[in-house]
């Protein structure tokens, strides 16, 4: 079913952008 294949796209994504986030937030804490 394509169901399945964008319920894994938008996990992907929002796991990404999470990351992407997560990282920005960290180097930001570092200065």
């Amino acid at each position: 079913m394509p169901a399945t294949a964008e319920l894994i796209g938008a996990t992907v994504a929002l796991v990404g952008l999470g990351i992407l986030t997560a990282w920005s937030v960290r180097s930001i804490t570092r200065r």
